[in-house]
This record gives structure tokens, C-alpha cells and sequence, in this order.
């Protein structure tokens, strides 16, 4: 029975909501906010460059940087919307790429390849998975020590000489230009995409008693724009890059894991209590373990599309990756407080901060300074998240 209190409470809530600031309001559309930066960065760059940011040569250029990011990005973000972590991400990416190399130079095919760089990361994963679940080991010091771990196992093994380089095959995974009519295909199909999408959220709407015609509208200009952009490079530029596909399929796969899969809400769940999750019945160390076993996974692929951009297998190669895949997925949303994030908005992330390291090399700025410029824009956005979450908390 509702009672005057409730009444009252309910009516002060009300209250608060409106009388939240703008931009509060406005925070849940945080790919909105990503959206309009990465726009104003692409401005700027645009004209201290002297027009060459903006060319389709630049552009195929910035996807297949950004490729491996995106893949990494978007499983962390899995990880950490159910209050996890993982510090070993570049290290694993490291050894499964040296496994696709030495693959490769033993004479095997691209595909037998990538499924050993993936069954590694599979296995790894596994591996710290179970200390983490069944063990009790944070996963904190558990991929800490990984990061030290697997690069010095790789270093060991190949006593840090680089290994390759890889046929021209495994290096087509990424750096390989699509046909234009594969092109247009896939450019139709991102169009489609961008029609289901919005179809789902207005019947969602309906269902729920709410007009959200603006998500609607959001859906299908950005399916277009995408298409649209694709379809200028591959018209203007050499060729649209195979690596534009990893992104796209790992990011709908993933999205849809998080979105549609019953994995995907109780990872939600376990990331936003972890008590409530155990008493609500939920199996909280099948979906931990689950969880790191698809990040080793990510890792595998990562680890291979690292070594077809580069064509050999370097001591360095993954270092710091996994720095930059958190500022990703926290910079597009992810609360590193757990049960909040989107693939989404990881991939937004990380297309802003390749944006930043594309542009500032065109600039001629250093590297070290490029981290700087991260780094603030890493802990701006945190600071952003712990604010706009006491406000919500406030708000309630």
C-alpha cells in the first residue's frame, strides 16, 4: 500500500531530478559527448595539419591502428563492467602473437595460425581465471604478475630476437585492402544494421511506455555516417582495410554478449553487487572465470592482428596495451566501479585516443607528450565518472 511518505519521497526524488544540472542529465549520453570530441579533435587536427588529416589514405590509416585497440578495449570493458581487471593484456598479446609467428615460419597456413594465437589466449585466460575464481586471488595480483609473466616467458624462448617475418597472407588480416563491391556490401550492411538497431529501440520504447524517438533518430544518422565515411575511403583511398571487419565483428559479437546473452546480464549484475548477484543464484565464479577465459581469447586475436600490422613479431610489441585498453574503455564510459559500460562506448574510446596519437605524430609531437595529453584525458574522465555518480546517488 502507498503510503503519504512514499508519496512525498517519491515527489522529492522528482524534485532533485529536475533540479540537476543539464549537463547531468545529459551524462547517460555519453556517446553523444565521445562523438562531438572526437569531431572537435578531428577538427583541429584537420587544420594544424594542413588538410592531411582528413584524406582517405589518413583515415584507412587511423583503422588499422585502431584495430587492435578496439578488439582489447572492448574485452576489457566486459571485464570490467563485472568489477574485474586485467594488467596482462599487452604481455599475453605479446606471446600469442610470437606463437602466430613461429607458426608462420614452421610453414602453416594463416588460419591454422590464428586459431593457435587464439587457443593460447584461450588458455591463459583459463589459466588466471580459475586462480582468480577458485583460488580467491585478486585478479589485480594475478595479472600483474602475468604481465611479467608471459612477456618474460616469450623473451625467454626467443631470447628477445625478433621472430618473421610472416607471409604476406597473415599480413593481408589487417593490412589487406577489401574489393570496392565488398566495400559497398559492407557498407549496406552497416546501414542495416543501423535500421535494426532502431527498430529494436522503438519497439523497446513502445513496450516500456516511453516516446524515445531521439534514440531512434541517433541509430540511423550514425549508421549512415559510418557507411558513408567507409565508403570515401574506399572509393577516394586505396581501399578499405580487412582490419575495419575485426572491428566490426568483435564489437557486435561482444555487444551482443553483453546486450542480449543471459552471460551478459548477469555480468552486469555480478559488476554491480556481488553479494545480491550470489544470492540471487547466480554462479558468480563461472561467470568470472567465463569472463577472463573470453579476455585471453580477445588477447589471442590482438596479439595476431598486432603481428600482420607489423609483419614480424617484436620484443615490444603489445607494451602497454593494456594501459591504453582501460583509458579506452573508462574515457567511453565503463565505471571501473563495475555494472556500468557498453561496447559500444569502449570502441568510441578508443577511436578518440587513437585520433589523438594519429594526429599529434602528424604534428610532429613526440610520443612522450602524446602520453601526457592521455593521461589528463584519462583522469579527466574518471574524475567526470566519480562526479556525475555521486550526483546520481544524490539524486535517488
Amino acid at each position: 500500500m502507498t503510503t503519504k511518505q512514499d508519496v512525498l519521497n517519491a515527489t522529492g526524488s522528482a524534485d532533485i531530478a529536475r533540479e540537476r544540472p543539464l549537463l547531468t542529465r545529459l551524462m547517460p549520453m555519453r556517446s553523444v559527448v565521445l562523438l562531438v570530441a572526437s569531431l572537435l579533435m578531428i577538427l583541429y587536427f584537420q587544420v594544424a595539419s594542413d588538410g592531411i588529416f582528413i584524406s582517405p589514405n589518413n583515415a584507412a590509416l587511423l583503422i588499422r591502428q585502431t584495430a587492435a585497440v578496439v578488439v582489447v578495449a572492448a574485452g576489457v570493458a566486459v571485464l570490467i563492467i563485472m568489477g574485474e581487471i586485467d594488467l596482462s593484456i599487452g604481455s599475453v598479446a605479446f606471446v600469442c602473437g610470437l606463437i602466430a609467428a613461429k607458426c608462420q615460419m614452421a610453414g602453416y597456413d594463416v588460419m591454422t595460425s590464428l586459431v593457435a594465437a587464439l587457443a593460447v589466449g584461450a588458455v591463459i585466460g583459463l589459466i588466471q581465471g580459475l586462480i582468480i575464481s577458485r583460488l580467491a586471488v585478486p585478479a589485480f595480483v594475478v595479472t600483474l604478475g602475468g604481465l611479467l609473466l608471459w612477456r618474460g616467458v616469450g623473451l625467454t624462448w626467443t631470447n628477445a630476437a625478433a621472430v618473421g617475418p610472416v607471409s604476406s597472407q597473415f599480413t593481408n588480416l589487417t593490412e589487406g585492402r577489401m574489393p570496392l563491391f565488398a566495400a559497398v556490401i559492407f557498407a549496406v550492411l552497416i546501414v542495416l544494421f543501423g535500421v535494426w538497431s532502431a527498430i529494436t529501440r522503438h519497439r523497446s520504447a513502445q513496450r516500456s511506455g516511453s516516446a524515445a524517438p531521439e534514440k531512434v533518430v541517433n541509430a540511423l544518422l550514425l549508421s549512415g555516417a559510418v557507411a558513408a565515411c567507409l565508403l570515401w575511403i574506399a572509393l577516394l583511398g586505396r581501399g578499405l582495410p580487412y582490419a575495419v571487419l575485426w572491428i566490426a565483428g568483435i564489437v557486435v559479437l561482444l555487444d551482443f554478449v553483453l546486450t542480449r546473452a543471459q552471460f551478459g546480464r548477469r555480468a552486469f549484475l555480478v559488476g554491480s553487487n556481488h553479494e545480491a548477484a550470489m544470492y540471487a543464484g547466480i554462479n558468480v565464479n563461472n561467470i568470472v572465470l567465463t569472463g577472463f577465459i573470453l579476455m585471453g581469447t580477445v588477447c589471442g586475436l590482438a596479439g595476431a592482428m598486432l603481428i600482420s600490422r607489423v609483419g614480424t613479431s617484436t620484443p615490444d610489441a603489445g607494451i602497454n596495451l593494456e594501459l591504453t585498453a582501460i583509458a579506452a574503455a573508462v574515457i567511453g564510459g565503463v565505471s571501473l566501479r563495475g555494472g556500468i559500460g557498453s561496447i559500444r562506448g569502449a570502441m568510441m574510446g578508443a577511436f578518440l585516443l587513437t585520433t589523438i596519437d594519429n594526429g599529434m605524430s602528424l604534428l610532429g609531437m613526440s610520443s612522450y607528450a602524446q602520453s601526457v595529453v592521455k593521461a589528463l584525458i584519462l583522469v579527466f574522465a574518471v574524475g567526470l565518472d566519480g562526479y556525475f555518480t555521486r550526483r546520481q546517488l544524490v539524486g535517488k
